[in-house]
């Protein structure tokens, strides 16, 4: 295959998962930018893990909810879990590598905030075990999750929410959840500032 071909096929593969995205999660995206609202107007706070490349991808959602993402406005409360090689060694050291989130979420989260779960293959025992701790302290979570949904969708419960993109291409799915993302942040900054600013 030569490289007009590939760059034609990648694109084309990823205007197909946008598209079925759109498709299938349009009512969705809208609940769940309602859920995020929600919990925003009720001194609430999001609070963000991933993996790896979804971990990157939920790392510019909290930058782009905590900065600003398409105009200037106040700054909303949304972090990443530190994924810092001294903390997350230290984590690691003294409760084992899957408890990396699951401690900081039972030190940073109560209800009404939201966990925000972004994983390409749902199989990651450090988001999983983040789930349980997010369960345990009554906060909800949504969850990206691509392919079947893996372990982590199988651990949510009726008050989470689960956004999949049914691709088993990671970069499909990774590309699909950013811009879900890009979305969540408009409709909330939209529902929140409306055209104040």
């Amino acid at each position: 295959m030569n490289p007009q071909d590939v760059i034609i096929e990648q694109v084309g593969m990823a205007l197909e998962t946008f598209q079925m995205a759109a498709e299938a999660l349009d009512t969705l995206i809208e609940q769940t930018s309602e859920v995020m609202t929600d919990c925003l107007i009720n001194d609430g706070k999001i609070a963000v893990c991933g993996m790896g490349a979804s971990g990157a991808t939920g790392a510019g959602f909290a930058n782009r909810m905590l900065s600003r993402f398409e105009r200037d406005r106040p700054g909303l409360p949304a972090l990443m879990l530190s994924s810092d090689g001294i903390m997350t060694s230290a984590i690691a050291h003294d409760s084992g590598p899957g408890d990396i989130y699951a401690r900081q979420v039972r030190a940073f989260c109560h209800a009404p905030d939201i966990l925000l779960v972004i994983s390409s293959t749902g199989s990651a025992s450090a988001l999983i075990k983040a789930i349980q701790a997010a369960h345990e302290q009554g906060v909800c979570v949504v969850a990206l999750t691509g392919g079947n949904g893996g372990d982590v969708a199988t651990l949510l419960d009726d008050n989470d929410i689960e956004l999949r993109v049914e691709s088993d291409r990671l970069g499909c799915v990774q590309l699909t959840h950013h811009m879900i993302l890009n979305c969540l942040v408009e409709l909330i900054e939209n529902a929140i500032f409306g055209d104040e600013l």
